[in-house]
């Protein structure tokens, strides 16, 4: 199965709901993700045992009762046979015997208060006996009191599925970003000095606006970027690991090499036009992890460094 066919179900999954985040209060959700789904899950629990907690009648099969396979605390049930007419009851109730072709030397006496149509059918009622199972050369002989009416069997727990189901959608949109990432592991290069534009998504996954900017790095010197403003931007990573992710962004149409780079304002998405030029920033920001500690100790407040795991440092030595 090729790797198109796994991910566009996902894909297809994400552009629908970057095309819901559109719908008027759909960011309100989306802030308050985790406090929604665990309330619609605290619902569907609720809604389930309730549910659970009503009477309803059990289909079985005449096999199922002649075997003892029914529940001790289920009496209730519907079950289906041939049912022929038999002898009246002491106190004037119709009497029936329901078999089935298929399960020999097996029976249930019907007790019922109103005619019931012979032949092929199905009835339901309270069963009065044969809840044992069928003992070894004797036959099996159960009693039921039959329903008025036709019992319905339970609908599903319809409340409790869409409630989950609705929190499993909040849950898995809130985690999911149009453009989507896919890892890929880079390939490995030298760090050498470069100088690049590139396209940059701030604040990723939640915002999508694409910002264009120049990269370079020189060794030495943290990577940095330029978004016209006049004032590099310094990318630090001091964990090489969950710092920065390669790999590329997906829509249903296309792909572009991709970083993702977690500095402590927001992750960041940097797409580039090939990808030797994404795993050459990555070479490059690697090399700026395995620098001496003495030049990556962290700056003053004043200069814009921010300590920590994949760290930004918004001074102007990148440049």
């Amino acid at each position: 199965m090729s790797r198109s066919v796994l991910t566009a179900p996902l894909l297809a999954f994400a552009f629908v709901i970057e095309r819901l985040r559109g719908v008027p209060g759909a960011r309100w959700v989306d802030r308050r993700a985790p406090w929604i789904v665990a309330l619609l899950l605290l619902g569907a629990a609720v809604a389930l045992a309730v549910w659970m907690a009503q009477r309803s009648p059990e289909r079985v099969s005449m096999a199922d009762l002649a075997a003892g396979s029914l529940s001790h605390m289920q009496s209730w049930v519907i079950v289906s046979g041939d049912l022929a007419a038999s002898a009246s009851s002491a106190d004037g109730d119709y009497r029936y015997n329901l078999t089935d072709p298929g399960v020999p030397d097996a029976r249930i006496v019907v007790y019922s208060s109103v005619e019931l149509p012979e032949g092929p059918g199905t009835v339901s009622g309270t069963l009065l006996g044969g809840s044992s199972p069928r003992q070894p050369g004797f036959g099996w002989v159960g009693q039921l009191r039959a329903d008025a009416f036709l019992a319905r069997e339970p609908d599903p727990p319809w409340i409790a599925i869409g409630l989950a189901a609705l929190a499993l959608v909040i849950g898995a949109g809130h985690r999911t970003s149009y453009p989507m990432f896919f890892g890929q592991p880079p390939r490995e290069m030298k760090a050498t000095p470069l100088s690049m534009d590139v396209a940059v998504r701030r604040d990723w996954p939640f915002d999508q606006h694409v910002v264009p900017a120049s990269l370079a790095w020189q060794p030495g010197a943290p990577v940095g970027l330029n978004f016209g403003d006049g004032r590099p931007v310094s990318l630090r990573l001091h964990s090489a690991h969950s710092g920065v992710d390669a790999g590329e962004l997906r829509t249903l149409r296309n792909s572009q090499p991709a970083l993702i780079v977690r500095p402590a304002m927001g992750d960041m998405a940097l797409t580039f036009k090939a990808t030797d030029q994404r795993d050459a920033v990555y070479a490059a920001l690697m090399a700026d992890v395995a620098r001496p500690e003495v030049h990556r100790r962290v700056q003053p407040a004043s200069s814009g460094a921010v300590d920590g795991s994949g760290a930004m440092d918004g001074s102007a030595d990148g440049g």
